[in-house]
């Protein structure tokens, strides 16, 4: 794991709470709230039980998606893979989270499972300041950004100059758009009279 990703790892353990979404065996979404519990170069832990629906979506697919909102509207975003690791990680969760005794005293503790996400993708993303800032970070995986990009067909007219909330595309042929800065609403491409402006997915390859 790269610096700028341990970065953000450990940002989501201080932050601590978060949003996690799975997928049951149906397709339908689920959401709920849960604790980063370890951060480490390996990935994040957290744990659940095995009786209920997560814990059972998570074994099925294997995938796992955070949300989380920091200090001064700096929100975290996370889409990962995840996998069940041993009871050692078990104890080390309750080593490092000592409220969790209260709430599996003893051996109660044995109905949980820790889980690793092992590898993702994810954004920071800083609202309270002009222009906005966001940065993208990966681990175990390489990550192509999402956003936009203004193709070699623009002419310079400057109509997504005019547009842009942010003013963060630069005049040229092709204008350019700082991607830092970019809310990504699109507002730049719906108005090009020539089209030139390309809608970026996320895409990921695996690092082995």
């Amino acid at each position: 794991m790269d610096e700028k990703a341990r970065k953000y790892v450990d940002m989501f353990r201080q932050v601590k709470i978060a949003s996690a979404a799975t997928v049951d065996i149906e397709g339908h979404p689920h959401s709920r709230i849960i604790n980063i519990m370890i951060s480490s170069d390996e990935g994040m832990y957290i744990v659940t039980s095995k009786g209920k629906p997560f814990y059972e979506q998570l074994v099925q697919t294997g995938e796992i998606a955070l949300s989380a909102m920091c200090p001064e509207c700096q929100s975290l975003k996370f889409t990962g893979k995840v996998k069940m690791v041993g009871k050692e990680w078990l104890e080390k969760v309750f080593e490092d989270n000592p409220g969790m005794k209260e709430v599996y005293p003893g051996e109660t503790r044995m109905i949980l499972d820790a889980f690793l996400i092992y590898e993702g993708y994810g954004e920071w993303f800083d609202l309270l300041h002009h222009p906005i800032n966001r940065e993208s970070f990966s681990y175990g995986m390489e990550e192509e950004k999402a956003g936009f990009q203004i193709q070699d067909s623009c002419f310079g007219c400057g109509a997504c100059i005019k547009v842009c909330p942010q003013g963060c595309i630069s005049e040229g042929t092709p204008c350019h758009i700082q991607s830092e800065h970019c809310l990504q609403c699109g507002a730049c491409r719906e108005v090009c009279p020539v089209e030139a402006v390309l809608k970026l997915h996320v895409t990921v390859h695996s690092q082995a």
